[in-house]
């Protein structure tokens, strides 16, 4: 009889599906992503181009107290979505969507506050982020974009948080159609302002909000569809506000990430303001926008580990874990590194198309702030994945802590030294140098916090007990029959060994014969290659089985009920009846286009 460890030498693509999601759930993000921040960088091509640089300059003083706007539907959507997915995946579907109501609805009331707030007091807030003293000039600019700009606000936050559930509901394709019909529309609509109505800062913020108006009505079509599992429900929601609390906690790293980078944002801008000129201002902003502008390049690959590490963790999946680091840092470095590359190559038409060609000084300073954003890419790569994973592994007090380091108290300081060196120039400069104060503190954070021997377990940051020894657990995979017959065998030998008796050892090979025919015959008729992944662990004498494939949507426990109701012919999906009567539990989760099955036997 083999011994265990050459059991997991059988089938070597174990996890195989980790990777797929990864880079499925990536390509989502990205996609929805240029859409989504395509706003902003339509505004700053049209206003560099046609308002000049002050009007840029203006932008770019703006840009914290935008920072700000995005941070309710980041912490909402972020905060949320775990709570969902968590009590999803123990089946309470009803209570999952409870949670997304009351996310949805506080993200409608706290825009609302916030544009109550911002329109009376945008001159008082002009002046707060720099638009003061020798550049006192530029508040009207502000006042006028940010007028415009809040009133899309509530929409935006609704976005946001439906943008979150589209890939958690396996309709990323809603997500993508839905930003780019948002990046079509401002473009229209910027053209429009500055072509046809001759309109200024105030034009270009409304078509801005008119954009994400469109965002959020494409996003709503998903509610037509009848195979979803998101849903609004009211039902009892009073009681449920009582989980906003949990909610923000949950995304509050992602507030403290904004609200300390707002802060130290305008921080910076009065360092800037202090001893640099307009074109300094505005190659600034130029260097902030062109980070943005392929920001999706980090922040999709650290955004796909947050949600997937969060699920992965739930299950004390310590090998998915594993593979899902190593699969992030591979796929991040290479899209990174080409990014950068890119906008090394066209570093100077990147800073002609923000600033325009007339001021010959503010775009060789443009160009060189576009090099120093090329060259901190692969960075920030480093830096924004550790923090998000800390999020998806629930070590939220360091993310927290992390979060302030990075935006503000490093930050600050490092512009501040580099200025006070250089002069004007030296805020772009600070950039890489506080990537790489960012990622000595992570190495430090994982060799003191980490458990285990050696670097790759410390890496993972996982409790000490987390998980099952390995002598209790068992992962394989296959994409054909024969492989599930395999499978099955494979079972067969591990519960021997463990010293599980016959009657669960035969349940557990029925529902990995009977689910694994199924999934190949109704899911890999498409042409496209496919696996199911299958985890088998022995924990408190129970036998837990997780099945998931990436085939079209199956819902086992509802085909049951539907053969149930079959009064016609009994026999008919027999098999089925077989595993749900062999189990003590069966629950079923469709998210980040996968089928999700937990079987306890």
């Amino acid at each position: 009889m083999p011994e265990k460890k050459d059991l997991s030498r059988v089938l070597p693509r174990e996890h195989s599906i980790v990777e797929k999601v990864f880079r499925t759930s990536l390509s989502t993000y990205i996609l929805s992503s240029i859409g989504t921040s395509a706003a902003g960088l339509v505004d700053a091509a049209f206003i560099g181009n046609f308002l000049g640089v002050d009007a840029v300059a203006a932008y770019g003083m703006a840009w914290p107290l935008i920072m700000i706007f995005g941070m309710i539907g980041s912490i909402l959507g972020g905060g949320s979505r775990n709570l969902y997915s968590n009590l999803a995946g123990h089946g309470k579907t009803g209570e999952a969507n409870r949670v997304f109501t009351v996310a949805f609805l506080s993200g409608i009331a706290m825009a609302a506050v916030t544009v109550a707030v911002v329109i009376p007091f945008r001159s008082g807030i002009s002046a707060a982020l720099g638009a003061s003293g020798d550049h006192k000039t530029l508040r009207p600019l502000i006042e006028q974009y940010l007028t415009a700009v809040v009133l899309g606000l509530p929409f935006d936050a609704m976005a946001r948080i439906l943008t979150v559930y589209m890939v958690m509901d396996s309709d990323r394709s809603r997500a993508v159609m839905a930003a780019a019909f948002a990046a079509a529309t401002d473009i229209v609509g910027d053209a429009l302002a500055v072509f046809v109505f001759r309109g200024g800062m105030f034009a270009l913020g409304f078509s801005t909000a008119v954009s994400q108006l469109v965002c959020f009505a494409v996003l709503c079509t998903h509610f037509r569809r009848k195979n979803r599992m998101l849903r609004f429900s009211f039902r009892g929601i009073v009681k449920e506000l009582s989980r906003i609390g949990r909610i923000i906690y949950s995304g509050a790293p992602a507030g403290t990430a904004r609200i300390a980078g707002a802060i130290g944002g305008i921080l910076v801008n009065h360092i800037i303001a202090a001893s640099a000129s307009s074109a300094c201002i505005a190659a600034f902003s130029v260097h902030k926008s062109s980070a943005s502008l392929v920001s999706a390049a980090y922040y999709g690959v650290a955004d796909t580990v947050w949600t997937l590490a969060s699920i992965y963790y739930g299950e004390e999946d310590r090998r998915a874990l594993d593979r899902l680091q190593r699969t992030a840092f591979r796929i991040g470095l290479y899209l990174t590194g080409f990014t950068a590359l890119a906008m090394l190559l066209l570093s100077r038409p990147l800073a002609a198309f923000y600033l325009g060609g007339k001021d010959a000084g503010a775009l060789v300073l443009g160009e060189e702030a576009v090099r120093l954003s090329a060259l901190s890419l692969p960075l920030y790569l480093l830096v924004y994945l550790f923090c998000d994973y800390l999020m998806g592994v629930q070590r939220l007090h360091a993310a927290n802590f992390y979060n302030l380091i990075l935006e503000f108290n490093a930050h600050v300081p490092t512009v501040w030294l580099m200025v006070t060196l250089m002069g004007g120039r030296g805020a772009w400069f600070a950039t890489p140098v506080t990537m790489l104060i960012m990622i000595a503190d992570s190495l430090i954070y994982i060799r003191h916090c980490g458990t285990g021997k050696g670097f790759h377990n410390k890496r993972l940051l996982l409790p000490k007990n987390f998980g099952t020894i390995p002598d209790k657990e068992l992962n394989i995979s296959a994409d054909t029959m024969m492989e599930v017959v395999g499978m099955s065998h494979l079972a067969g030998l591990f519960c021997r060994e463990n010293g599980i008796g016959a009657k669960k050892s035969n349940a557990l090979a029925l529902c990995i014969e009977e689910i694994g025919s199924r999934i190949i015959e109704h899911g890999f008729r498409d042409g496209r290659a496919h696996a199911i992944d299958i985890r088998i662990l022995v924990k408190d004498d129970e036998l837990i089985l997780r099945i998931r494939d990436d085939c079209r949507p199956f819902n086992l426990p509802e085909q049951y009920e539907l053969s149930r109701k079959d009064q016609d012919d009994p026999g008919k999906n027999a098999g089925i009846r077989m595993v749900m009567q062999s189990c003590r539990d069966i629950q079923y989760l469709s998210t980040m286009s996968t089928n999700n099955l937990i079987i306890h036997i």
